[in-house]
């Protein structure tokens, strides 16, 4: 939230908005978002099996623990987007934020798969819930001021894209350590045991903390903007933000995606056990299958866009998406594994596209208002950002936990072991017809969006 004019960049003087952002500085941060994947999709993905599986905890109170935690994000990303905007170190005054909300956030990680076997089951949930909020305050201070830094980095239309393709690809490596060697542990260890979790805990927290001390180590040399000396009311700001049709379009379609996918995140491992009766060798395979074919789409995406148009190739990726999930209606125990691998390789696409695109876009709009304002709020959008992103993926545990717990499912016994019509509906209510739903939602949002490149370059 500073004035345009008083914004001074501090790494060369060319003005122009081409390449001066070297392939070392998107690397470099970009590498952070193997951290913040790890972080989400863990939480997203293991948590909620965890606290069920292996702590014992209430179905319907596991997902509400996680849903809860959620709440504290209406407060604290404005605030920290709003102070990482205003703060005026005479360097970078997003890199700060990096170094503190790395410590928290793999100190955090630790706590939450490293939780006591109290005998209490509300002392189990009671910990664990101080441990999620510890995790919610550690991400946003990291990831809103981390968002926030590629609009200040360059103001090229493509290269916006391009430094989120690197993102995308340590996210692919996210997927790749998460996605295949998490189950492989689980399945070599034992699902059900805890000093399985707590040693995904302590390495977990170990990549986190390396990749996200790498991006803050990094981006030392990045282009960056100061602080200027007019900082508008936080009501204000508030306000503007809340104004912008296409901000608010975008957060639209980002909701809706992503009460689907947590759905299916939080499912996802239930469906495989539970519905497909497979076990987690077959999960550990896909990871290895998803995290190249991401890495191998992030550049087709980049292409197409810049024939198609960003929207376009959202639409075009969420259309994918939906159309593949579909699927899982008709799927039982009785499908092949090279089906489950099929469609998980398909839906990398998806994956591609929609981080891609999204935050592409999200630069876009940012660098729209600051030239039509006069003032650049990167922090504050980002905030609103991360927080529709937090918010909506807490969704998934909560809906998840509760249709299990309507169902009857028991917490006591292994997952596979209780198949029943209705525990069936319940996992096919978060991995099918909710993303298949909230995809449909996002796509007709998308058909609405109505900045183009032209409206960036005659600003």
């Amino acid at each position: 939230m500073t004035s345009i004019t008083d914004d001074v960049p501090m790494q060369g003087d060319n003005p122009s908005p081409v390449s001066d952002i070297t392939r070392k500085v998107k690397v470099g941060w970009a590498s952070g978002a193997l951290g913040v994947a790890i972080l989400m999709n863990s939480i997203g993905g293991l948590a909620l099996f965890y606290m069920i599986s292996v702590l014992h905890i209430n179905p319907a109170l596991a997902g509400g623990l996680i849903f809860v935690t959620k709440i504290f994000d209406v407060l604290s990303d404005p605030i920290v987007g709003r102070w990482s905007d205003s703060l005026r170190s005479g360097k970078s005054r997003r890199r700060p934020f990096l170094l503190w909300g790395a410590l928290i956030s793999a100190g955090s990680f630790a706590m939450i798969f490293t939780t006591p076997l109290f005998d209490s089951e509300w002392m189990r949930a009671g910990y664990v819930f101080i441990a999620m909020l510890i995790y919610t305050i550690g991400y946003t201070i990291f990831n809103v001021p981390y968002m926030s830094m590629p609009s200040e980095m360059t103001e090229d239309y493509h290269e916006r894209s391009s430094i989120h393709s690197y993102r995308m690809m340590f996210i692919s490596v996210a997927n790749l350590v998460a996605g295949a060697l998490t189950p492989w542990i689980l399945e070599k260890m034992g699902r059900l045991e805890w000093s399985s979790y707590a040693l995904i805990g302590v390495a977990g927290a170990v990549i986190i903390l390396l990749s996200m001390i790498n991006a803050w180590r990094t981006t030392a040399d990045a282009k960056f903007t100061e602080a200027g000396t007019h900082t508008p009311r936080m009501l204000d700001e508030l306000s503007h933000v809340w104004r912008n049709r296409h901000f608010i379009r975008l957060l639209g379609v980002k909701a809706a995606q992503l009460i689907g996918i947590a759905s299916a995140a939080a499912a996802g491992m239930f469906f495989l056990l539970n519905v497909l009766q497979k076990d987690l060798n077959l999960m550990a395979l896909t990871g290895l299958v998803v995290g190249p074919m991401s890495l191998l789409f992030a550049p087709v995406v980049v292409w197409i866009s810049k024939r198609l148009g960003k929207s376009r190739t959202y639409m075009l990726a969420a259309a994918n998406y939906v159309v593949i999930t579909a699927t899982w209606v008709i799927a039982d125990a009785n499908e092949p594994d090279w089906a489950y691998l099929l469609r998980m390789a398909l839906v990398s696409f998806s994956a591609s596209g929609n981080i891609i695109m999204a935050m592409s876009m999200l630069t876009d709009i940012i660098n729209h208002d600051a030239k039509k304002t006069g003032v650049r709020r990167e922090g504050v959008y980002t905030a609103f950002y991360s927080f529709t992103e937090k918010f909506t993926f807490a969704f998934g545990p909560l809906i998840v936990g509760l249709a299990l717990g309507f169902a009857g499912f028991d917490k006591n016994i292994p997952p596979e072991a209780m198949q029943t019509e209705e525990i069936r509906q319940a996992l096919l209510l978060g991995n099918c017809y909710i993303p298949v739903v909230m995809g449909i939602l996002a796509i007709f949002l998308l058909s609405g969006y109505k900045l183009k490149e032209e409206d960036l370059k005659n600003e």
